[in-house]
């Protein structure tokens, strides 16, 4: 039997326009949980708080059809997304928390997830020994950062490291649908075969795609009905395939203890190559990273000392990753790096009425205007 999991990651930033919000929940949220509650397909869906929060806000019937999805197999993940190997070990079991107290309450989980999806497949041998004292049975990476580190390929065993298993996003296929999907019947044979040709025709093996969910729908228009609809109707008929999650795999396939270096489904092997595992999050070469770090370890620093319950949740929100994101190169964006900034300069005015720290203050204001981007300068350089 050949065996693909099918992973979709569903997030928005807390500072997202409540319109957009709506017009993708319209055009792809809404979409696939009906498709997902009308045809009980064996998917995984990962959804941070962050987006549940604001369909909630709405009152988008999207949570109640995701809430009666028997069969999908939701993951764990941080709740305001953050990049788990690049904050402190409590934020990561705080942002883990907040997110299964968060959708056990709007989702209606009867118990915390069994797999853990990092946020942008973000993943460190300290995440990865976090996951494990919390209890998680798995967790997923991407597969090009353990090829480019000389790895082979995954499909009829399962790496695991720290004492957790670790599934690989295959990064070839998951891409080809991303860019490429536009025919859904043809991908739910072609993975089959290709897995048939690799592994040969009798012997079982596994697959995993994961990509965003606002792929379809939202970043391609009509990809439900095109794609998303008929890969799971084919694969669902297939006689030789079958949809599972990382859960059912892990009674199938034999473990195997092996180095999973740093990365994410992000990283590149010329990146892998420079020392820069997370290069869109934390990169030498762009300052606005390191500003952007200095200045949000100097307000969550404060915040979690004033102990004040606002300023706290303020704290958690203000560490979603995207600020980072678009300070990269090839997407940088000074009007979103700034929305990053106003939010940890919320959380610093919030500490501020608590504690009435104006030296610690003027001390955030300060790192706050050496970050490039809110001169307008060009942050980037070539390292």
């Amino acid at each position: 039997m050949k065996h693909i999991s099918l992973l979709l990651h569903l997030y928005q930033p807390p500072t997202q326009d409540p319109a957009l919000v709506e017009e993708i929940d319209a055009e792809c949220y809404g979409p696939v949980s009906s498709l997902l509650l009308s045809t009980g397909a064996r998917v995984m869906v990962n959804i941070n708080y962050s987006l549940t929060e604001q369909l909630a806000r709405t009152g988008s019937p999207t949570l109640s059809r995701l809430a009666g999805c028997g069969n999908v197999e939701f993951t764990g993940s941080g709740a305001w997304h953050p990049i788990y190997p690049l904050i402190p070990e409590p934020e990561m079991e705080r942002q883990t928390a907040l997110n299964n107290e968060g959708n056990r309450m709007e989702l209606g989980w009867k118990s915390d997830p069994e797999g853990f999806f990092p946020p942008e497949m973000a993943l460190s041998r300290k995440v990865l020994q976090v996951l494990r004292r919390l209890g998680f049975s798995w967790t997923v990476t991407d597969d090009l950062p353990f090829l480019t580190a000389g790895g082979s390929a995954p499909g009829d065993w399962i790496p695991a490291c720290e004492g957790i298993p670790v599934f690989l996003r295959s990064n070839m296929w998951s891409n080809r649908i991303a860019f490429h999907g536009d025919d859904g019947a043809r991908f739910a044979r072609d993975i089959p075969a290709g897995l048939s040709e690799w592994l040969g025709p009798e012997a079982d093996g596994y697959l995993l795609v994961a990509l965003d969910g606002e792929t379809f729908g939202h970043h391609r228009k009509g990809g439900v009905e095109e794609f998303l609809a008929p890969f799971l109707e084919g694969v669902t008929t297939s006689a030789g395939a079958r949809l599972s999650s990382p859960s059912d795999l892990l009674g199938l396939f034999p473990q195997r203890e092996v180095a999973i270096p740093d990365g994410s489904w992000s990283t590149t092997p010329a990146d892998s190559a420079a020392g820069k595992p997370w290069p869109l999050w934390d990169d030498p070469g762009v300052p606005d990273h390191a500003a952007l770090r200095a200045l949000r370890d100097e307000v969550l620093g404060w915040a979690r000392a004033c102990g004040c319950d606002g300023v706290a949740l303020l704290a958690d929100r203000m560490l979603y990753s995207c600020p980072f994101w678009w300070a990269a190169p090839g997407r940088r964006s000074d009007i979103e790096v700034r929305r990053g900034i106003s939010s940890m300069l919320e959380t610093a005015f919030a500490a501020l009425s608590c504690t009435g720290d104006r030296k610690r203050m003027d001390r955030v204001m300060t790192l706050a205007g050496s970050v490039p981007a809110m001169t307008g300068r060009d942050g980037c350089s070539n390292a």
